[in-house]
């Protein structure tokens, strides 16, 4: 009796897994088609677009995050280069540690760990104003009102994240790599003009362009995720708090896997114009 009980508790759980997955694609689906409703009228009535609003969520998510996300570039610049010196010291090739500095950092970590930083600030922040919107009845009233809420609530802070993202990622960029000439020029025998033009040389545009295209890609994962748990968040404060906590583990999730995904793109691409 207990083995048939336990199998018939995992065959439920198993289909209350699937009916929650079907459900999350089916709302999501339905989401995203309501952004690109968005995003194509604010391109057709761009007077419509309430700037003020983009610029304070630029502020909040731009500027605030900036310290952090400076001191983390320079952080993880200066992991990386100690970690280079020592695993390609083993070879000899200690020269080529700028190489791998600049293209790693501009490429993948950069727009990765700013990503991150903004799904934990702001991607949180936005799960916990709309839920708190909803708990308090403030939705309900603006669509009472025949207010569109996704006009006032939602493109606002899609396009600031779209605006902040790509600069807090240049600034990681420039960060990781004087991080990494700190250590380069401290530990080998470089110069900072040595390392400077190194840099430059090892770093192309293309480089620079894949690193921004993915940020545009994670800024718009942060702003919807955030915002959709936000308006699916319960009527309490415990569901405000499953809003934000939902919205910070399933936005690294996605960005990880954007990541490895547009990785692979480029990747391939590469190898075919090559």
């Amino acid at each position: 009796m207990s083995s048939s009980r336990s199998l018939s508790e995992l065959c439920e759980q198993l289909g209350d897994a699937v009916l929650r997955l079907r459900h999350e694609c089916a709302t999501t689906a339905e989401f995203l088609s309501e952004l690109l409703r968005l995003f194509w009228d604010a391109v057709r009535h761009p007077r419509r677009i309430r700037y003020q609003t983009i610029a304070y969520y630029m502020d909040s998510c731009g500027s605030d995050a900036l310290p952090i996300v400076a001191m983390l570039g320079t952080l993880i610049g200066v992991i990386l280069a100690f970690q280079a010196i020592i695993q390609l010291g083993r070879f000899g090739v200690e020269n080529y540690v700028v190489n791998l500095v600049g293209t790693v950092i501009v490429n993948e970590l950069a727009p990765l760990v700013t990503a991150v930083v903004l799904a934990g600030r702001s991607g949180s922040a936005f799960a916990a104003e709309l839920g708190t919107m909803k708990s308090t009845e403030e939705l309900d009233a603006m669509i009472t009102m025949g207010l569109d809420t996704g006009r006032f609530l939602v493109l606002p802070k899609l396009l600031a994240l779209l605006l902040v993202l790509p600069g807090l990622t240049i600034i990681a960029d420039v960060c990781g790599i004087v991080g990494g000439m700190a250590v380069v020029c401290s530990q080998l025998n470089f110069s900072v003009a040595e390392y400077y033009y190194a840099a430059i040389q090892v770093i192309q545009p293309i480089d620079l362009t894949q690193g921004l295209l993915k940020s545009l890609f994670f800024g718009v994962i942060v702003a919807a995720v955030g915002c959709l748990k936000g308006l699916e968040a319960d009527r309490d404060a415990q569901g405000v708090g499953r809003s934000a906590t939902s919205a910070v583990v399933t936005s690294i999730f996605l960005i990880v896997v954007a990541d490895a995904l547009l990785t692979a793109l480029f990747a391939g691409m590469e190898n075919f114009f090559v």
